[in-house]
């Protein structure tokens, strides 16, 4: 590589072609004290001033095993083994005679080294780098280059060493001091942290560890509060614990009461414990629950309890990663395999947080009644939590990650494309005050549920159909004709090629503001398909971009074309087109962010579960399942519970949850 780095002095730093590399080695030999060596994965950088060298920098692996340095970044024994590797050392910073003539020549030069070398190292190598270290002899260096170039004094080595083909350290009596960088904003604190934080990965998520998931607030204290209601006598196992248990063999793959009872009994002693399962001290061990002790209790527990509890537990979990605005997304779903005793199926209204993956709550809907009734009661459980918001406008931690199916990322139909990083849209959630944006189908366009929206203070986004015959058609004979597309998607994928446009007016007639208040913009959305056959017709199609007649790509295929008319309580000012039509796009992450995953990845209507309301149960934990994978930032939920199952001790399942 040749390219060149400037500071702010004209000290040009470029890395050393391999032609370079005798002469570098030459230069180093001859004016560094300690000479060549560089181990590990190693970078040469040259700093130039005016086309001379002045500073040689040997950038290479970091040292194995430092304790000073381990206690300083207070990372473990596997931590260390897991992520060593995101650590490199200075291990030669040499500053030739020539550079007496340059002001500051070794500490400019270090910094520009430093700032070049994360690019450069993940180019070089495929590792994002978190740290630096050096290591000074305080007999003859006090460190200045280095003070100067932000390292910290993580403190004094013990006096061993290890040359190259041994295996064991010898005390030499010169301690060394070590030096600490990080190169990345909260990068040591990553290499210390219990999950990988996003700044490993190099992308905007939420972070897993900040999520209080241990203790009186971790899972197990969430399910501790639900009410056991088998005779005391006899107990073994906490509900809490043989719920925890349920739930670690569902992100492992197992699906029915026996499949998790047969993975319990493979768990070890220390995966039971972390589950909350007690020490027999008659057996000296720890016993798992039994199929028939697991049946038992799924038959007597208050599933709308449990469901409740685990609700409160992901609500928790997407306050710690929340954004500057949140998309909550409600639909109901039926369990089809169950029977209630009194032979209807139960059904569950849930709400689902797309912006962050998680269920946030689900409301039973009863045999009697339907969604509509429940709608209210479930928005107002979710909002009014303790951490979910003091109103539903509150202070947020900006995360400005997006996990909903946007116009960007996939089509509606694909449950696998959940996840994908974007930039930031217009119309976000704008200032420091948190947005919620509440959608629904159009069941829920309502005058009782957008009152009872207003008076929570959510924006709200719904569907005008044939439930609303007159409204829909007072909407429908808005000019849209003369109104401009102001924003289109196009995608190419799947088999098909679908153009969405949207036109915006804010001339909302009175009758509909009536009827809805709050209302602020009318939107009418356009959806354009055709199926495509073959690489041609594929790249035609990609050709033709965003244009909705398709002109040059249709081949004779029948173009469809769905129209969608929408009401908004958003303002111009806190959504724009783009804003809104990703909104209208991303209402499909409850389908296939939540519900498809239930019906295919977790075979929901195919259970026969019929005691009690453990159908209710099972559903309330496969959510729990996916909340909890979508927060890890698994896209393939299956592979994810593949993964997990070979893991026969459930231990990296039990990380997930935190316990």
């Amino acid at each position: 590589m040749t390219d060149k780095r400037n500071d702010s002095g004209g000290l040009t730093v470029r890395l050393a072609r391999a032609d370079e590399v005798a002469w570098y080695n030459a230069l180093m030999k001859e004016h560094h004290s300690l000479g060549v060596a560089a181990s590990g994965r190693v970078l040469r950088y040259v700093a130039e001033a005016g086309g001379v060298p002045v500073v040689l920098g040997t950038f290479g692996s970091a040292a194995w095993r430092v304790p000073v340095r381990d206690k300083h970044v207070g990372w473990d024994d596997g931590q260390r083994e897991a992520r060593l590797e995101r650590m490199c050392a200075n291990q030669r910073l040499c500053v030739l005679p020539v550079a007496a003539g340059v002001a500051h020549a070794g500490s400019r030069a270090l910094g520009a080294m430093l700032r070049a070398l994360p690019a450069d190292y993940l180019a070089a190598f495929g590792v994002r780098l978190m740290a630096v270290e050096s290591f000074t002899d305080p007999a003859s260096h006090a460190g200045t280059v280095y003070k100067a170039c932000g390292f910290t004094a993580a403190g004094s080595t013990a006096g061993y060493g290890r040359s190259r083909g041994r295996d064991y350290y010898a005390y030499h009596g010169q301690p060394k001091t070590c030096w600490l960088r990080e190169l990345a904003p909260g990068g040591i604190a990553a290499l210390a942290a219990g999950f990988d934080a996003p700044v490993l990965a190099g992308r905007r998520a939420p972070d897993f560890n900040r999520l209080q998931v241990s203790g009186d607030r971790g899972l197990l204290g969430y399910l501790a509060q639900v009410a056991d209601h088998r005779k005391a006598k006899g107990i073994r196992h906490d509900l809490a614990a043989i719920m925890v248990v349920i739930v670690v063999a569902r992100l492992c793959g197992a699906n029915s009461v026996y499949a998790a009872a047969q993975f319990a009994q493979s768990m070890p002693p220390g995966a039971l414990r972390r589950c909350g399962i007690r020490y027999n001290k008659r057996l000296g061990r720890h016993v798992p629950p039994s199929h028939k002790t697991i049946k038992r209790m799924i038959r007597k527990i208050d599933a709308e309890a449990a469901d409740q509890q685990m609700c409160a537990w992901l609500r928790q979990e997407a306050a710690a990663g929340r954004l500057n605005w949140r998309h909550i997304a409600i639909d109901g779903k039926s369990v089809r395999g169950a029977v209630r005793p009194d032979g209807t199926r139960p059904r569950l209204l849930a709400a689902y947080d797309v912006t962050a993956g998680a269920v946030l709550g689900q409301e039973d809907v009863e045999a009697k009644t339907n969604e509509i009734t429940c709608f209210v009661p479930l928005l107002q459980a979710i909002l009014t939590s303790p951490r979910a918001s003091s109103t539903a406008r509150g202070g947020s931690d900006s995360d400005d990650s997006d996990d909903s199916s946007s116009s960007s990322s996939s089509s509606s139909s694909s449950s696998d494309g959940y996840g994908e990083e974007q930039e930031q849209e217009e119309g976000e959630g704008e200032g420091e005050e948190e947005l919620v944006v509440v959608t629904a189908d159009a069941m829920h366009t309502q005058a009782g549920h957008v009152l009872a929206m207003n008076e929570m203070g959510v924006a709200w986004i719904l569907d005008l159909k044939g439930n609303q015959p007159g409204l829909y058609a007072l909407a429908d004979a808005h000019p849209w004709g003369g109104e401009p597309v102001l924003h289109a998607t196009a995608e190419v994928g799947h088999g098909r090629h679908e153009i969405r446009t949207i036109r915006v007016t804010s001339q909302v007639p009175g009758d509909i503001t009536r009827r809805f208040p709050g209302t602020a913009q009318m939107m009418l959305i356009e959806r354009y398909r055709h199926d495509v056959r073959g690489s041609d017709a594929t790249a035609a199609c990609r050709a033709a971009g965003d244009d909705p007649d398709m002109a040059g790509c249709a081949a004779g295929e029948e173009i469809s074309c769905e129209t969608v008319i929408s009401l908004t309580a958003l303002t111009p000012a806190q959504a724009g087109p783009e804003f809104l039509l990703g909104r209208n796009r991303g209402h499909w992450g409850v389908e296939n962010g939540l519900h498809l995953r239930r019906d295919t990845t977790f075979a929901e209507d195919a259970s026969r579960i019929r005691a009690g309301d453990s159908a209710r149960l099972f559903a309330s934990i496969a959510s729990t399942v996916v909340s909890v994978l979508n927060r890890d930032g698994r896209t393939n939920h299956a592979a994810a519970r593949r993964e997990l199952g070979w893991d026969r001790t459930g231990m990296q399942a039990l990380a997930l949850l935190g316990l």
